[in-house]
């Protein structure tokens, strides 16, 4: 999976000099009608390899989120012990991956002592981040003082990462809107045939 060291682009290189060769050709035997299909069917295969493609990369987007929220709960568990300053640590993140979703999300956990037992329920309260890429700095004003450096480097991070996933779902609706241009062309060159029999 990660060693494969060819060149995706040298197929598309020989395909646009290939075009461009054969818009440089004065054959006057070139079968327009067939190329004009061509011309649409490998245009309809492009715009399905580019909406797949997102798939793809939208994956690596959530191994490297996943990642950078792992890092973040290595210095919360770091500072879980009662001697350590700033105990405990109320602010958590999560990432999500479902149905081509990415989520990138925050929590802030309330302990309650259990009811008959040592320790503590963990309750934890989904803090919403309003449509922006980033959440507000006042979501965490509550953190420790350990926390908010923490969760400001992490937190940059996500943003970046929120806002390549919304232009990956852009790309995937460019796509889906360019196969109905696709269509809508295909359909008005066969109706300017019937209108106009050579």
């Amino acid at each position: 999976m990660m060693t494969d060291n060819s060149n995706p682009f040298t197929t598309l290189d020989k395909q646009i000099k290939a075009w461009n060769t054969f818009f440089k050709s004065e054959n006057k035997q070139v079968d327009h009608e067939e190329a004009t299909l061509y011309a649409f069917s490998t245009s309809e295969m492009y715009l399905r390899y580019i909406h797949k493609s997102t798939e793809l990369e939208q994956l690596r987007y959530y191994y490297i989120a996943q990642r950078i929220a792992d890092l973040y709960w290595q210095h919360n568990r770091d500072h879980r012990g009662k001697d350590s300053p700033g105990y405990p640590g109320h602010f958590g993140c999560r990432v999500r991956l479902r149905e081509m979703k990415l989520e990138i999300f925050w929590v802030y956990n309330e302990f309650k002592p259990k009811k008959n037992a040592d320790g503590f329920q963990v309750i934890s309260h989904y803090l919403p981040r309003e449509g922006h890429y980033r959440y507000p700095k006042t979501t965490f004003t509550r953190a420790q003082e350990w926390e908010k450096p923490v969760i400001e480097v992490v937190e940059d991070a996500f943003s970046t990462i929120r806002r390549a996933n919304a232009n990956l779902i852009r790309m995937r609706q460019l796509c889906k809107w360019n196969d109905t241009n696709l269509f809508q062309m295909a359909g008005d060159i066969d109706d300017f045939k019937m209108d106009n029999p050579l």
